[in-house]
């Protein structure tokens, strides 16, 4: 699971799974922690907050930044037609999702 929130917490995100080669590889060879960031397709992304609390800003090189409201923290940058990039926190496994083979009989 990847999570990830804006400054004030009034926004949170969360992404089920990423593939293996969404992740920049950069980000995760040279962070000390877990965070990254990550380019995935805008279905992926699922973001908890009230409507009034995401504002989109449109950039003259066609990206448009998704911020909050509130604080001002960019939540996603969306590029092209389908595409954000997105930094989020790896936070775990959620076992309970889908079957790992941690226990083959």
């Amino acid at each position: 699971m990847y999570r990830g929130s804006c400054s004030c917490q009034a926004i949170q995100y969360e992404i089920d799974h990423i593939g293996e080669l969404d992740a920049d590889d950069e980000t995760l060879s040279h962070s000390d922690t877990s965070e990254l960031r990550v380019t995935i397709e805008k279905e992926q992304l699922v973001i908890d907050c009230a409507p009034s609390a995401l504002a989109e800003l449109h950039e003259a090189n066609d990206e448009t930044h998704h911020v909050c409201n509130t604080c001002g923290s960019v939540i996603f940058v969306e590029r092209g037609s389908n595409q954000v990039s997105v930094e989020v926190t790896f936070s775990g496994h959620d076992v309970l999702a889908e079957s790992h083979c941690q226990f083959v009989f």
